[in-house]
């Protein structure tokens, strides 16, 4: 009951809390991909505690004097020195500061970055993994080193070269593999994703996405499904996969299924019948039903929200 009461702040509604005019983008067309990099300076204060509808992911060039604590989830995490602080959408977060400072930060929505990030990388970043520590101390060097990337795509977000857009792609990876080695360098190898059998469970996984067509459904929809084609029993697969992603195999697999529904709900007009089996449901009744407890919306509802956000018409 308590997540219920924790409100989502979405893309519009962050540009209208700090003053800035909303991007005409995020007006006239829900779902469409959406990037942008600022240098800010943080002031006194506490930003509202809620989770968003986009990624954030601030640089912060915190004085030695300054002083600030990040409420992420139930943690406090305390900021002291220059940081990368990372945010996950489904994780409540509010940050409160002494002094004012500066820094960079990026934030951009699923969309922009979609097919762009392999599961496996997703699930060693704090970014995605709302288990793993969103903050990561600085050295000189390493603060350094991000500010470029940060100005590099501060400065191509700003021209009109037609393939920006793909260059602030590659740049915001670096800054997400950057956020997973500096991590990993300072905890124990058994953190890391790298496992053989979890990348073979993930290449399978995506091998199946996008789906193009209803009559190319999914075939491998269950945690036995992956587990017969890697040759392990089904609980070590199990086993494995929690321990490097903590998440469970079939979570995961929803998840993606999940992400896929939305995807052809959003851009295809197949009905929602050809959504259905081509995601690998016998029956619609069965996916509605399956929709609704992942999203707490049929998928009817969330097609009409979408387009109910494309008319300006924002909920």
């Amino acid at each position: 009951m308590t997540d219920k009461l924790i409100p989502t702040e979405s893309l519009v509604q962050f540009y209208t809390r700090i003053g800035q005019d909303v991007p005409s983008d995020l007006l006239r067309e829900s779902g469409k991909a959406h990037f942008n990099v600022r240098e800010a300076l943080t002031c006194t204060r506490k930003t509202p505690f809620n989770r968003r509808d986009y990624f954030k992911i601030c640089l912060s060039q915190t004085p030695a004097k300054a002083s600030g604590i990040l409420l992420y989830n139930e943690q406090e995490i305390p900021i002291n020195q220059c940081c990368l602080i990372f945010t996950n959408p489904a994780v409540p977060t509010s940050i409160e500061v002494n002094i004012p400072f500066n820094r960079f930060y990026c934030l951009f929505n699923a969309p922009f970055i979609e097919g762009c990030i392999p599961a496996d990388i997703q699930y060693a970043s704090p970014l995605f993994n709302p288990s793993l520590m969103p903050v990561i101390p600085l050295t000189k060097e390493d603060r350094q080193r991000l500010s470029t990337y940060f100005t590099q795509m501060q400065m191509l977000q700003e021209t009109d070269y037609p393939f920006k857009w793909d260059m602030i792609r590659h740049l915001l990876q670096l800054v997400i593999h950057e956020g997973i080695r500096l991590q990993q360098s300072r905890e124990l190898p058994a953190t890391m994703v790298r496992d053989r059998l979890v990348k073979d469970f993930f290449t399978l996984l995506n091998q199946q996405f996008p789906i193009d067509s209803p009559e190319s459904p999914l075939k491998l929809l269950t945690p036995a499904h992956f587990a017969g084609l890697l040759h392990v029993h089904v609980n070590h697969l199990n086993s494995v996969v929690k321990k490097h992603t903590h998440k469970t195999t079939r979570e995961i697999i929803h998840e993606r299924v999940i992400t896929e529904a939305k995807t052809l709900l959003r851009n295809t007009n197949w009905n929602i019948s050809e959504i259905a089996y081509a995601l690998g449901f016998e029956y619609p009744s069965h996916f509605n039903k399956y929709f609704k407890q992942q999203t707490n919306r049929t998928p009817v509802e969330f097609r009409l929200g979408t387009k109910t956000a494309v008319s300006g018409k924002l909920p």
